[in-house]
């Protein structure tokens, strides 16, 4: 196989992805070095040379933990998510234990980048664009910070990835399925179900009782996180959205003309002429065919049966002289409508062309361009007045203007926002501020300023914005009257979700105790649908291929649960049937990618796993504290 790899990297696709030189990023946008601190701290994996530290496993778990905690809302270090907790440990360790391997394997098989090709990756994601769409070092930086990742981390994270491609999914990108796989596969495949189901909606449950006092009183403590009402701040605002400012700028009617001038040949449009074409290999061939034309055969079918051409290839299309080889061109600009070249000679083939109609040239008059061309220069000229507005505005502040003076200097006025929170809420605000609250370096700047202080200028995607804090409201935890309606809400919807839960497993429980599916749904007053019958690639009721390909994994009669949403849809097999009539050419092609992208990844990791197998790897789990 690596001799294979290494024939691949003399193809051209390979000359212009890998470049065998020292990886470096120093240069990389400003992107610093990495500073490792594994010396420092036990090593917790270890592939050969590459190590883990025990400080780089904690890191990279408690920014799981974190985001897991956003992604949920709930804290996995609590006892009652240990199960969550560990799931989460030994998918960190598993991705730790592989990426040490795909680094061991470019360095073992000299799999390198240069720091120019990875700029040119970075630099190419339009996520790190502005809105002139170029890339914008400050954009990028703002995004992964925004993402919790550092440069080094996403840089590396993208030269593992190219790694990987070429590592593994280039060499099981055209791997072939056997044809009697694939034939057992659509037996199989062809084979049609149908299913029977109930849909448990708690929202359409009824709770038949209220809360109590006491239970209200134990939700308020055990859910008063939940009633914390959050830190707020009230904010003096000014705002010029990219509207306005665009608004403020003009452009001289000198600079315009210049850039028609300069440009000139944007808007002039040459004479061009629709013309046919044959060519011929031999002198005397063009001879015979431009005889015929003279006595009046049509074009076409002279180019058809004494050139051999098609329609397609003897239509040539609308040119200018300058697009035509110049032995030509002339002759051809030189004719009237309708009229064809003698044959001529071009490189070693005769070719006669004829005009089917002349194209008159054009030009864009300068009244009717001037407004593009004033749209253009403004897009061009927008960052450079931004960074104008931008300087005036730090040159006001560092001056020790008021929010009130900057405001008047640009014209505009001072706005109150109240209420606002780190999630972009307001208690009041104007309704053209909702991308502002919004903005992530918006809100950031709200909470990193004291109470008094005017913010620097605060560049969003819509425009600049410059804001005080006039007061800060601390979080508190809202009194029980406050939040009792949304206690006896939190409670309903619990006791629904709760009933739904235990009528699905009534349902499961009694069906596999050998209860017959349908009985059992009426007696809970239950609607039993049956789906159509349907092969594995099809799907019902909502549920995901995915779902449907599980369901064809059991047993008829057997029951299964699955959610949708928040409902439960318990099912079962009905029937089964051998369909007669084979699968449609869509479905064999759904089959057929499913089964190459399967065997794709299963190559995949074997060979990742070949790999591993030529290196010596140690995994102290304990260290991490996960059982071995």
């Amino acid at each position: 196989m690596i001799s294979k790899f290494a024939r691949a990297q003399k193809s051209w696709i390979a000359k212009l992805i890998l470049t065998l030189t020292a990886l470096s990023f120093m240069s990389l946008f400003g992107i610093t070095g990495y500073l490792s601190s594994a010396s420092e701290n036990r090593t917790v994996i270890k592939v050969d040379g590459f190590e883990v530290s025990k400080a780089e496993f904690s890191y990279e778990f408690q920014k799981e933990l974190t985001a897991a905690k956003n992604l949920l809302d709930t804290d996995l270090n609590d006892d009652a998510n240990e199960a969550l907790r560990s799931e989460l440990t030994n998918a960190i360790v598993k991705r730790m234990v592989k990426n040490a391997i795909i680094d061991r394997s470019a360095q073992k098989y000299h799999v390198l980048f240069s720091s120019n090709l990875i700029s040119q990756v970075i630099r190419s994601d339009p996520s790190f664009h502005d809105i002139t769409g170029k890339f914008n070092p400050d954009v990028f930086r703002r995004v992964l910070s925004d993402s919790r990742i550092t440069e080094q981390e996403y840089t590396k994270s993208i030269v593992r990835s190219l790694v990987e491609q070429i590592l593994t999914v280039w060499p099981t990108q055209n791997v072939k399925v056997p044809q009697a796989l694939v034939d057992a596969e659509l037996k199989i495949d062809n084979k049609r179900r149908t299913f029977r189901y109930v849909i448990i909606n708690p929202d359409e449950i009824e709770v038949e009782r209220s809360i109590t006092p006491e239970e209200t009183e134990q939700y308020f403590e055990d859910f008063s996180s939940m009633f914390v009402a959050p830190e707020t701040r009230d904010l003096s605002v000014i705002y010029l959205s990219l509207q306005d400012i665009v608004a403020r700028m003009t452009i001289p009617d000198e600079d315009i003309k210049a850039y028609y001038d300069e440009h000139i040949e944007n808007y002039e449009q040459k004479e061009k002429r629709e013309v046919l074409q044959m060519m011929f290999d031999s002198q005397a061939a063009a001879n015979a065919a431009y005889i015929r034309l003279g006595n009046g055969d049509d074009f076409y079918t002279v180019a058809e049966e004494d050139a051999h051409q098609s329609k397609a290839d003897t239509d040539l299309g609308q040119v200018a002289e300058d697009e035509l080889v110049f032995e030509i061109a002339e002759d051809v600009f030189a004719l009237q409508n309708g009229e064809y070249t003698k044959p001529v000679q071009v490189g070693e083939v005769w070719q006669i062309m004829k005009v089917v109609e002349i194209i008159a040239p054009t030009k864009t008059d300068y009244a009717v361009a001037a407004e593009e061309i004033r749209k253009e220069l403004l897009n061009d000229r927008l960052y450079d007045y931004m960074y104008d507005i931008i300087s005036k505005i730090e040159d006001e502040i560092g001056a020790g203007k008021s929010m009130e003076d900057i405001a008047s200097i640009f014209n505009t006025s001072v706005i109150k926002v109240e209420g606002v929170t780190d999630e972009g809420k307001a208690s009041n605000a104007p309704a053209e501020f909702a991308d502002l609250l919004k903005s992530s370096e918006f809100i950031d700047a709200v909470f990193s300023y004291a109470v008094g202080e005017i913010s620097q200028t605060i560049e969003t995607d819509d425009g600049l914005a410059v804001m005080r804090v006039d007061a800060v409201h601390e979080s508190h935890v809202q009194d029980l009257d406050a939040v009792r309606p949304q206690i006896e809400q939190m409670w309903i919807e619990n006791e629904k979700t709760a009933m739904a839960r235990e009528k699905a497993d009534d349902i499961l429980r009694d069906v596999e105790n050998g209860e017959d599916f349908v009985q059992t749904a009426h007696r809970y007053n239950l609607m039993v649908h049956k789906s159509q019958p349907i092969t594995r690639n099809e799907t019902f009721a909502g549920l995901t291929y995915k779902n449907v390909q599980d369901l064809f994994m059991l047993p008829l009669k057997e029951p299964s649960e699955t959610m949708l949403d928040k409902k439960h849809v318990v099912i079962v097999a009905d029937e089964e049937y051998e369909n007669s009539a084979p699968l449609s050419d869509s479905d064999q092609t759904i089959v057929k990618n499913r089964m190459q992208k399967s065997l794709a990844a299963d190559l995949q990791k074997a060979l990742l796993d070949a790999y591993a197998k030529d290196y010596n790897i140690k995994v102290k789990y304990d260290l991490m504290g996960i059982d071995e």
